[in-house]
């Protein structure tokens, strides 16, 4: 595993590269986005543990910080949507360039598959994008951040912040509250993807009308319901995210068959 800051020198990103530790070497290189700041916590793991088993099935992996937040540069003013689609195409091309790979699949969670669609939708090419619990409405996503942090902020007995500065604890900017509300996955098919994987541990018809959407504009895409030992958007379970072993096992499973 090799820690590195890529990108502008003013505002660097933070990456690290999983080099391929398998017998097999692959020739396309795997991207992992994380879900948003206020579910990486419950993410990490399970990406740490994801990069591993990709590395060792012959896949260089590169995971990396959005813009202003964990290790990569830029205040909270930094975390607008564009800027994070920038840092999608960004990673990817520097995955190619330091695991000289000639094609890149991208792995999605969240928020981070929503971003990763609208990257893919906006000119980046992929080998398989695989979109894991994909956040579809950005309006729907802040209200459903919104509860949680309500309930949190209940929880411990704290009124939080005045005003829509914050969000579970983490600097939120109007701006980026009124980026985020636009996102619509529906709005436009991500044509730049060979193949398209959709993830979830549960029946979500809104994923199933995607899945018909994307198809009838000549997208090969397939969706399948992975359920595992924890869930990504179920309560206490959001703590329990290293044993989505399941999924994680699905997901380099598919990765390694298209790459054959």
């Amino acid at each position: 595993m090799k820690p590195f800051f890529f990108g502008p020198s003013a505002q660097p990103r933070f990456g690290l590269l999983h080099p391929p530790s398998g017998e097999t070497t692959r020739r396309a290189g795997v991207l992992l986005c994380y879900p948003g700041v206020q579910e990486y916590n419950i993410s990490h793991w399970a990406f740490r543990k994801l990069a591993g088993m990709l590395s060792r099935a012959g896949f260089p992996v590169l995971r990396f910080d959005w813009a202003g937040t964990g290790d990569s540069a830029g205040d909270s003013d930094s975390g607008r949507v564009a800027t994070w689609l920038e840092d999608v195409a960004m990673a990817a091309q520097e995955l190619q360039d330091s695991a000289e790979v000639e094609r890149v699949s991208v792995v999605g969670m969240r928020l981070g598959a929503a971003l990763a669609a609208r990257a893919v939708a906006s000119g980046l090419s992929a080998e398989d994008l695989v979109l894991w619990e994909p956040v579809l409405s950005g309006r729907k996503y802040l209200a459903e951040m919104d509860a949680l942090d309500r309930h949190e902020l209940e929880r411990l007995l704290h009124e939080g912040p005045s005003g829509d500065a914050e969000l579970g604890g983490y600097p939120f900017s109007k701006a980026t509250r009124a980026d985020l509300e636009a996102l619509d996955a529906a709005a436009e098919a991500p044509r730049g993807a060979k193949r398209v994987w959709l993830f979830s541990d549960r029946e979500r018809p809104e994923l199933q009308e995607l899945e018909k959407a994307w198809g009838a504009a000549g997208l090969q895409v397939s969706s399948q319901v992975v359920q595992d030992q924890a869930s990504v958007t179920s309560g206490a379970a959001r703590e329990s995210a290293a044993l989505y072993t399941t999924a994680l096992e699905v997901i380099t499973r598919r990765l390694s068959e298209g790459a054959a």
